[in-house]
């Protein structure tokens, strides 16, 4: 079946771009530059996915975020970062957004990871899971093992360490609270050994001067447990092309 996608998206140039690259891609694009017309297009249409800017002509994207989470809790939704704000940022983790893409990057890394969040490929990449609840580890590593990645586990923030040296991941999920090493000490030593890699950091506590820090040290995402892994699975999506961007 035909994948759909809804923009909304405030300036028309930036929404005919992108309307003519997913329609070239084979998705089924419809698009709007206001929030009563998104959440009108939500209801009608029940897209697979929504692009959302944060400024929309007649309300914020975060308030149409907000509607669409009363409505639907799991359809995905990627907002567009034109600039950095944590603020912003941080309130849209919190009402479930699944990633964050800068309008500035290139239409094909766009195209390619909107593409792995639907399913249509996956390049193989190796993932490091950092967490001391050998649980939580063989959840996450099935889960996305079973969507075609390559995932290594370390139960401390030293195993970590030694595991980003010798099997260069591009991508770390690494819970804050650690023995020994915490997850923050363990942010800053990564970043030292490549500063190139993307950190999501895990915790179980929505605590805003972690949250703070984590991010100036150069943590790419913040997610908070219990999560839904559908929506674990499009933040790696998104921070694993973003990454990949950097790397070419």
């Amino acid at each position: 079946m035909e994948k759909k996608i809804l923009i909304a998206e405030s300036e028309v140039g930036v929404r005919q771009q992108f309307y003519d690259s997913l329609t070239h891609a084979g998705y089924k694009v419809v698009t709007t530059h206001h929030g009563k017309g998104a959440l009108e297009l939500f209801a009608t249409q029940k897209p697979d996915l929504v692009l959302l800017d944060y400024a929309l002509s007649d309300e914020s994207g975060i308030e149409v975020l907000r509607k669409i989470r009363e409505r639907d809790k799991k359809t995905k939704v990627i907002m567009f970062a034109s600039s950095s704000n944590p603020e912003l940022e941080k309130e849209a983790r919190l009402l479930g957004v699944s990633g964050f893409l800068p309008k500035s990057l290139e239409r094909e890394v766009i195209v390619e990871t909107i593409d792995r969040i639907m399913g249509k490929s996956v390049e193989e990449r190796k993932i490091l899971v950092v967490d001391d609840d050998p649980q939580i580890c063989s959840l996450i590593k099935d889960f996305l093992t079973k969507k075609g990645f390559t995932v290594v586990v370390a139960y401390s923030g030293e195993e970590g360490l030694e595991k980003v040296k010798k099997e260069r991941p591009i991508l770390v999920l690494l819970d804050v609270r650690l023995p020994g090493m915490d997850g923050i000490m363990a942010l800053k030593r990564i970043k030292e050994i490549d500063p190139r890699v993307g950190v999501i950091m895990v915790t179980g506590l929505k605590d805003e001067d972690t949250f703070n820090e984590a991010k100036k040290l150069g943590a790419h995402e913040y997610i908070v447990k219990p999560f839904d892994l559908d929506y674990l699975d499009t933040c790696v999506l998104v921070r694993l092309c973003l990454v990949s961007a950097l790397l070419k």
